[in-house]
């Protein structure tokens, strides 16, 4: 019996689904919309307005304390509270907006783009929204002395 649940599954478990959720709020109070299909967007767009809600409602501390729940950026997320206050005025409901854009050819899952209704995007630039990748491993040159000649090897060490 399937009373009292709500919700899809989206074809994962608990903590896979709460980490999707979490992605994609996280890029639509970044980029401002973003493109996924139907029913993912169905999912995330109740924690979106709640979230948007919180931001236009409540204080800073309260509002920002409710972001970090689902971005884990302090800066960003002071950012976000910042610029989609100014962006969305003295609106206080009805933040997003949902259209069809295409149907994906591979499975026939309908594509829609999930946006705000105002125009919003938090200007950051390239390198503050990627993560940046581990150290390149160092590498040693080692010289190996044979009869004939002198070789270089390049040997590899761990950075553990």
């Amino acid at each position: 019996m399937n009373h009292r649940k709500f919700g899809i599954k989206l074809g994962r478990n608990r903590r896979e689904r709460e980490s999707l959720f979490k992605s994609l709020t996280r890029s639509v109070f970044i980029y401002g919309a973003i493109e996924t299909t139907q029913a993912k967007a169905k999912s995330v767009i109740s924690i979106i307005e709640k979230l948007a809600n919180h931001i236009m409602t409540h204080d800073v501390v309260l509002a920002q304390r409710e972001l970090s729940t689902y971005i884990q950026d302090k800066n960003l997320v002071s950012q976000i509270y910042t610029t989609f206050k100014a962006a969305m005025g003295d609106q206080t409901s009805n933040f997003t907006k949902m259209f069809k854009v295409k149907i994906r050819q591979g499975d026939d899952a309908l594509i829609v783009k999930l946006a705000f209704v105002k125009p919003y995007s938090l200007n950051l630039k390239k390198e503050e929204v990627v993560k940046p990748k581990a150290e390149a491993k160092k590498v040693a040159v080692k010289e190996v002395v044979t009869k004939k000649a002198v070789v270089k090897k390049v040997v590899k060490k761990s950075t553990k």
